[in-house]
């Protein structure tokens, strides 16, 4: 039952209130469960991509990215009970539309540039560039709300930037193997997922609406690109990466990583300065190695600008990243 103004009386329980300390523990560990599944996308992906073509990568991963996704739609709407009480304002189209331009940038473009990347240029190069996106978050807002925080946070994004130079000039220095393509790439995946990030928290549309877009969007695109290379798709093991890729650090990690920038306003986007250190951990620890000393110097100094902005972060705690 309801009274006149609408608001559920009987039929709906009352909301339960969470803590301020408790909803940024959810958070946290929200966030940090995106960063482990991120963390393992490189070795995962960069495996996958020395027996499948680019193609078929991408397809694999934002084909089972979509069917997760769709299959988490399916279960909230057989779990959703009908007297339900409905949010007080609808989405609007502009709601909408902005949403799934965030899922075909955030979403799509991040890990196209990112696969794009990771099969043009050394992995442990490629995988530091893409995942150094907080260092443009940290230019940005050093610009839109200049503080001391965020002003020492440029600081270290141009140590990164510098790191990321020294990398890139490695690879073109005679047997580093990389591409104007793979930096290019990876660069831009950065910029995407900055967006994503600066503007998921402040997006009406949902996470699963963001994403099922952007999966959408990125399945018909990586057809493109498999049907246009003539990729071969004979099944193998490889696919299982993929697939796991799918799943796991691309729609379970953006949907964790999503809900802790909704339930933080954004304060703990720092935490995916993280993601570097742990993807690159472990792909060093997989045999994987730089190509030349100078990229080695260049990925210490991208790593040193990670270790100071979460420490700057620490210190001077913004409410707002």
């Amino acid at each position: 039952m309801s009274s006149g103004t609408g608001v559920a009386v009987a039929d709906a329980p009352a909301p339960e209130r969470v803590s301020p300390r408790r909803r940024f523990l959810s958070a946290v560990a929200f966030a940090c469960g995106g960063i482990g599944f991120w963390g393992t996308n490189a070795l995962a992906g960069s495996s996958a991509l020395r027996r499948l073509d680019l193609g078929i990568v991408l397809t694999l991963q934002f084909a089972s990215a979509t069917l997760a996704l769709t299959v988490i739609v399916l279960v909230r709407n057989v779990r959703a009970r009908p007297g339900r009480a409905r949010p007080a304002e609808p989405m609007t189209r502009s709601d909408r539309l902005h949403g799934g331009v965030l899922g075909l940038i955030g979403f799509c473009g991040t890990q196209t540039m990112q696969y794009t990347g990771f099969a043009a240029a050394p992995i442990v190069e490629a995988n530091i560039i893409a995942y150094a996106w907080p260092m443009f978050a940290a230019i940005w807002l050093a610009i839109t709300s200049p503080r001391r925080q965020t002003i020492i946070g440029v600081f270290f994004s141009f140590v990164g930037f510098l790191g990321v130079a020294m990398m890139t000039a490695g690879q073109h220095s005679g047997s580093g193997g990389g591409s104007l393509l793979g930096d290019a790439a990876a660069l831009t995946s950065a910029l995407c997922m900055a967006y994503y990030t600066l503007a998921s928290w402040q997006a009406r549309a949902s996470a699963v609406h963001v994403m099922l877009v952007g999966g959408v969007a990125g399945t018909v695109l990586a057809l493109g690109i498999a049907f246009a290379t003539h990729a071969d798709w004979e099944p193998s093991t490889a696919w299982l990466a993929m697939v796991y890729v799918g799943i796991g650090p691309s729609a379970a990690g953006f949907l964790l990583w999503s809900a802790g920038m909704a339930r933080s306003g954004g304060s703990l986007a720092p935490l995916g300065y993280v993601t570097p250190l742990l993807s690159t951990w472990l792909l060093l620890l997989a045999g994987r190695s730089f190509s030349d000393a100078s990229a080695a110097i260049g990925a210490l100094l991208v790593l040193l600008c990670t270790i100071g902005v979460l420490a700057n972060d620490r210190l001077f705690g913004a409410r707002r990243l």
